[in-house]
């Protein structure tokens, strides 16, 4: 079974009102329906739009919630209504059960059931072929081990999932507690597969929409000429580090300026400067020099409302370094990579925005010997005021 990712109790909610997402499906501008057939073009045909979903637990399978308690469920049964033609469109989950849940062989011991009026509210946010985004807006969940001393009770708000393919993905969602007897997991990963019951596809009435804009608020759908952000000032979040076979680099901070063009598709992003600052091997003091030897441009498509994949061309970053006194390291690095940027407080930990390199391979351009013939780009840029993604 495909592990799913890194998230919390209240997954058991949000992840089975999702995955109802299983078939072509593309991003309207104006609406998003849910239709029983597919036979051509985006539209649903009249008489065939769906209004209810239920999804269950794959045959054959198991739900798995690993945490500092693993909790293992037998079945989950979901029923889900649409409440509207509209973008994004609403999604509520009426009814959910799960059975056969528990940390032992007998699966007894342990309930998981959502609390009185707290069903959970979506918005599904369609951005291209088969694939989606579904953000929660409301619900919670109860997890219940009377024999462990576990009442837990978890927020679902703000939670976010990738949907395509018949599956759902969470990438390190993080859950909020909200109270709990003894010690309630915070977080934890669902290893869980949902089918749904019956053919149903995600139809609209026109193309999706990839133009992107930084902007500097995010009061509406589209980015207001005064609002467009025209620079960027940008700081590493963390130490960034470029790993490599002979010796990782690590430097104290990295700073990085840009010109931001007008809306575009995609939305051009040339820095301006890219400087590395106190940079090291492991154990050593100041023995290394890390340079942008020429200043790529950035390609911003917009992904998903306020997130978006920014493509790199002309990266070229030098290293310089003496290791241990004998090794001697002139390379140069770069290519076309692309980084995921996601807009100011998309999520919890993202701040004023943030651009991710994470281990992003870095292959050799230029130098011999010793340097290794790539690099892992290793760092988080967030920049210095709140940057959204819309249109």
């Amino acid at each position: 079974m495909r592990s799913i990712g890194k998230i919390g109790f209240a997954v058991l909610v949000t992840a089975a009102a999702m995955v109802f997402v299983d078939a072509s499906s593309a991003s309207a501008e104006t609406s998003t329906q849910l239709c029983a057939e597919h036979k051509s073009g985006l539209v649903c045909a009249a008489g065939k739009a769906v209004t209810s979903v239920h999804q269950v637990l794959k045959v054959g399978t198991i739900g798995r919630l690993l945490a500092a308690i693993s909790v293992l469920c037998l079945g989950y049964l979901v029923e889900a209504t649409t409440l509207g033609l509209a973008y994004p469109q609403p999604v509520h989950a009426t009814s959910m059960s799960f059975t056969g849940c528990g940390t032992g062989s007998t699966h007894s011991n342990c309930s998981v059931s959502i609390p009185n009026g707290q069903q959970p509210l979506f918005d599904l946010l369609k951005f291209g072929l088969d694939s989606g985004v579904l953000y929660a807006l409301s619900g919670q969940a109860q997890l219940v081990c009377s024999n462990l001393g576990l009442n837990c009770l978890y927020d679902a708000e703000g939670m976010e999932f990738e949907v395509g393919g018949g599956e759902l993905i969470a990438e390190n969602t993080p859950t909020t507690e909200l109270g709990g007897k003894f010690f309630c997991p915070g977080e934890g990963l669902l290893d869980a597969q949902l089918e749904t019951l019956g053919s149903i596809y995600v139809l609209g009435n026109s193309a999706p929409s990839k133009i992107a804009s930084l902007c500097k608020t995010h009061s509406g759908k589209t980015c207001e000429e005064k609002d467009q952000v025209q620079s960027l000032h940008m700081v590493t979040t963390k130490p960034p580090v470029l790993y490599n076979t002979v010796a990782n680099v690590e430097c104290q901070s990295s700073l990085g300026t840009a010109n931001v063009s007008e809306l575009g598709e995609p939305q051009k992003i040339g820095l301006t400067e890219l400087t590395w600052k106190e940079c090291h091997t492991q154990g050593a003091a100041g023995n290394c020099t890390v340079t942008t030897e020429s200043l790529p441009t950035l390609d911003l498509k917009r992904t998903a409302l306020n997130l978006g994949t920014a493509t790199t061309s002309g990266l070229e970053i030098g290293i310089d370094c003496t290791v241990l006194g004998l090794i001697e390291l002139d390379c140069v690095y770069g290519g076309e990579v692309s980084l995921p940027f996601e807009g100011a407080l998309h999520k919890e930990g993202t701040g004023h925005g943030k651009l991710t390199a994470s281990k992003i391979e870095l292959e050799k351009l230029e130098g011999e010997g010793h340097c290794p013939d790539s690099v892992d780009w290793d760092a988080s840029y967030e920049p210095l005021e709140h940057v959204y993604i819309v249109e």
